[in-house]
Formats: C-alpha cells, structure tokens, sequence
C-alpha cells in the first residue's frame, strides 16, 4: 500500500511538471509564435511590387551612419547659391554660383579646404545678371561655364581659371546660358576613331557645355563642345519635340559614343525631356515623357554599375527633377529609368506627403544617390532631402538634414575620404528671405551609403526615414547589408521559436522530454 501511494505520488509530480511546462508556454511572447489568435501582430512582410511606375516596397531597412560632418554657409547681405562644386588635388573643394551684389548678380567663387575652411574667394561680372552654373577641373585649372550680361543680354558664358583663382581666359560664346558642364573621355566618330582636337591629340580630356540659346521659333537646347585645348570643336541647337516650344538642358551624362543630355520641355504642362547624341552632336534620338501637370528635370546619372565587370546591359541613365503629375503631395521627387534605345524602363515618384525635388543624381556601388530638399524634415521649411535606391528605383532609406529655416542642396559629389558633400543655399540668419552659400559635409570614410559597407559613428544633426518612419534618434552599430539580421527580422525572415504547425506555443523539445522521462519513472513505480 505505501509503495503505490509512493508511485501515486511521483504521477501527481509527473502531472504537474506537465501543466508547469504548459504555463510557461504562454508567457512566451505572440511575435515568437505562428498563433494567429496572439494578441501582439506578427510582423508583415510588405509586398515586392514590380510595375514600372509607382513606389516599390523598401528593401534594405536599416539606413546607413551619414553623420553631419561640418556645414558652412557664406555670402554678403544679398541673395547668394553655390550651384557647382568639384574636388581640388589638395584635398579642397571648389564651390561654383553667383552672389547679389548692388541689385545685381556676379559669378562666384568659393576654394574650401577639406574641413570647409575658406581659403579664397572671387567675384567675376559687371552690370546685369553674371551666374557660374558648372564647374570642371583642367589639367591646369578650372573650367566654368554658365551666363553673363556683360555684351549685352544673356550670352553663354565660358571662364578658364589657375589652381589660385586667377583668371587665364574669359570669353562669350552666343547668345543662351549654359546649364550644365561635363569633362569626358572623349569618344568615337562615325569611323570608330577617337574624335581629335585641332592638336591632332584625341579628344580624351574634352568638356561638353549644354543649356539654352535663342532661335528664330523659340529657344532651343544649346550644346557647345570643347577640346582638350578649351577651343571649340563643334557646337549644335536641339529643338524640341512638336507641340513644345522652349528647351533647357540641364544635365549632362557622357558614353562610350557620345552623350545622354536631359532637362525641360516647356509645352502647355512642362514635361522631361531626354536626348542621346552621338560624340559630334547628331541626335540620336529625342522624347519627353511626364503627365498632366507640370515635371522638371535637373540633374541625370548612368546606369553602368560602378562595380567591376558589370554588365553591358546596364546601358542607360536615369534623370530626377520633381513631379506634379498624379503627385501623392503638391509635389514629388520623380526618376525616370531610359534604356539605351531612349525607352522607358520604369518610373518612380519618391517622397509621398508634402513637396520634394531632387537637384543631383548619381550612381553608387549598389544603387544611386539623389539629393534636392523637401518640407516633410523635421529642422526648417524645407530641409536638405538625401534619398537611396537600389538600381531599379526602389526605395532603400531616405535622411533630413539642414537647418531651422529654408535649406536647398543643389550639387553633391563624392567628399575626400568617404562620404558626400552638398551645397546650395540656406536662409538661416536671414530677416528679409535672402539666402548664403551653403555647404553640408555628411558622412566618413565608414559609412555604408555606396556599398553597404560597416556604420558606426554616432550621427549630429539629421534624421533617417526608413518605409515611412522617422527616427530622431540615429540608430548605431548596425549594417547597411541586406543581409543583416535587423532587416531580415523586419522582413519576418527571421525563424520563430516555434514553426512548426499547431505546435504548442513555449511547449518546446526539451521540456517534453524532461515531462516523459518523469513520466516514465511513475509508470514504472505503479506497475511494481
């Protein structure tokens, strides 16, 4: 008799451990479980949408380190912009636009060294309007290009200058503006020969200038060529497409064979306009593309992936500007994907509420690089707006930075040592509207924003968005891999601690072996 209230006893023991195991089942949390009457949700997986217009889901979630390095603002009492930057040898910046002077606007100089420290400025102009739009580095100097009133009207504005700033050369070249400047490899003829200067050298250090000129039946797009001596060596006006009237180039994207150029049409709703010509200016072919109501274009990059043995396949260029056709707010970013052939291979409209335009484009080891401003920022009325994608336009992070008042980057280049540099105009410190030169230095030599590379270092002063969230405070010690386990979990790619259907949620394999053997022991007592 005491020896079955013995084995009695170890079965009530068993049971218990039973129902203990089956209790701390449900402390485990919902999100772990495949339980779909948990109360916590599981994490949904947004879908991967493929169509060629619309915003894709984001895939890579958790966005790079881009601390805000330095930032700089000069100018006077007027309204001044930097519109053009370049890196110098010495480890400087060249900065590009025009400062107010008097009523009047001159073409402006600004050398930085690589801490945003001025080293030199220099004002160029007389009366009347005088801008700087582009800037290229020489093999002795500095290129710049852009428009001046000094002969009377707007004429196309042509200046050649030393590593010091002094001026070597300063010439009009007709009447226009040139919107755009770019230093290229040359390219071939019609005979497959690199085109040659008058030096009889082939073209490979040649600059294309592109923007505006006047024409008896309107204004068209304006390109003049460039040899390596700065003579020149061809120059040509693209008309616009019937039905528009005035063209602007704006942007500039030199090929193997010749050029991609984008910029404006201007017709009843202006739309993007997209041009390939070859390396002596023949259009090979032109379209415009845009909706209803008003799309601008300011700046374009390549496809051709940066990456080692990419392949020829990624032949095209992608143009951004701004949208205000089938906007979600009165106005969105927009990028548009041309194939080699001048089709369109996608469309996207990024920034959602509020208004967004993007000044700068350029190509990345794993996607592009867009920058422009947007009043959706958590600092001013419109902040500097820092956008990634992957190589089909799909959203992968977007940054804020910028000041309490209206800040506009225009250019962005690579920084010496990692990282990215933007300038443009800012209206902090200003009582009457006018703006200073603003320069943003952003991002190290560790961040992730090109190649998905390690991040880091703590970020001051901006705020990353990541599929629509803001964070104010900067995430750290994460990678920017598409890999990494913070994007996998948020995707719901990470294994739960129970996936097994109908499994008991928490009941894992190790207590139900524990609760047998106990089990077994009891069993075994009452049969004895």
């Amino acid at each position: 008799m005491e020896k079955r209230t013995a084995a009695l006893a170890v079965l009530a023991v068993s049971l218990a451990t039973l129902v203990v195991f089956a209790s701390l089942g449900a402390l485990v949390p919902a999100s772990a479980t495949d339980d779909p009457a948990a109360e916590a949700p599981p994490v949904e997986t947004p879908p991967i949408e493929t169509p060629a217009t619309g915003t894709l889901a984001v895939t890579d979630r958790t966005p790079p380190e881009l601390p805000e390095q330095w930032q700089e603002t000069d100018g006077g009492d007027g309204d001044d912009t930097f519109a053009d930057l370049v890196r110098t040898p010495d480890g400087g910046y060249l900065a590009v636009g025009w400062t107010e002077r008097d009523g009047n606007d001159d073409g402006w100089l600004v050398k930085i060294d690589g801490e945003g420290n001025e080293q030199w400025s220099k004002t160029l102009g007389d009366s009347g309007t005088d801008r700087f739009w582009g800037v290229a580095e020489t093999d002795d100097g500095y290129l710049l290009a852009g428009r001046s009133d000094e002969d009377g009207g707007q004429n196309g504005w042509v200046v050649e200058i030393g590593f010091d700033g002094e001026v070597v050369r300063e010439r009009t070249v007709g009447a226009g503006a040139f919107y755009a400047l770019a230093r290229d490899d040359g390219g071939v003829g019609e005979s497959g020969d690199p085109v040659s200067n008058e030096s009889g050298t082939p073209s490979d250090a040649g600059y294309l200038l592109a923007g505006m000129t006047y024409g008896s039946d309107g204004n068209p797009g304006w390109l003049l060529k460039l040899d390596g001596d700065h003579e020149e060596a061809w120059r040509t006006t693209v008309s616009t497409p019937d039905d528009y009237g005035d063209g602007r180039l704006r942007a500039i994207v030199p090929t193997d064979s010749g050029y991609y150029l984008a910029g404006k049409a201007v017709g009843d709703s202006d739309d993007g306009w997209a041009l390939n010509v070859d390396a002596e200016g023949e259009t090979e072919w032109a379209t415009t593309v845009g909706g209803p109501g008003r799309d601008d274009v300011w700046a374009a990059a390549s496809v051709s992936s940066t990456t080692e043995g990419a392949s020829p396949e990624d032949d095209g260029f992608v143009l951004a500007g701004e949208t205000e056709s089938d906007s979600e707010g009165p106005r969105d970013g927009w990028l548009v994907k041309f194939g080699p052939e001048g089709e369109v291979e996608w469309e996207r409209s990024p920034g959602g509420e509020g208004t967004q335009w993007l000044d700068s484009a350029m190509r990345t080891d794993d996607g592009f690089l867009f920058t422009g401003s947007s009043n959706q920022g958590p600092h001013g009325s419109a902040d500097g707006y820092v956008l990634a994608t992957d190589e089909s336009g799909e959203t992968r992070w977007e940054s804020y930075y910028g000041t309490a008042a209206w800040d506009k980057p225009w250019p962005a280049i690579r920084a010496h040592g990692g990282g990215y540099l933007l300038a443009g105009k800012t209206t902090m410190g200003s009582d009457d509207g006018d703006g200073d030169g603003w320069l943003l230095r952003i991002g190290d030599g560790t961040d992730g924003a090109g190649g998905g590379g390690t991040t880091g270092a703590e970020t001051t002063g901006e705020t990353a968005t990541v599929d629509g969230e803001t964070s104010e405070a900067p995430a750290t010690d994460r990678t920017t891999s598409s890999g990494d386990t913070t994007a996998e979990a948020m995707q719901g790619e990470t294994p739960t601690a129970s996936d097994a259907p109908g499994a008991v949620p928490g009941f894992g394999v190790g207590a139900a072996l524990i609760a047998l053997l106990v089990l077994g022991v009891a069993l075994l007592a009452v049969r004895r």
